[in-house]
């Protein structure tokens, strides 16, 4: 019986984990579209950083959604 709830307990985790990282891509894209009224040369850097974070929350989701098959 411990399999099963560690089972159900994994699943909440992965579950948490999945809408915790597709809150933090809305307001990555959020802070991207602000990032659109500041200096080119601001903007160009801290789009680049929101896009690199935003690639790594992807890769994130993508491992998530492969591990619960």
């Amino acid at each position: 019986m411990t399999d099963r709830r560690e089972g159900r307990s994994d699943g909440y985790l992965a579950e948490s984990q999945l809408a915790e990282l597709q809150n933090m891509r809305v307001l990555l894209e959020e802070a991207r579209g602000r990032s659109r009224n500041l200096a080119y040369h601001r903007r160009a850097l801290l789009e680049s950083r929101i896009g690199e974070a935003l690639d790594g929350v992807d890769q994130q989701i993508e491992e998530l959604r492969a591990a619960r098959g």
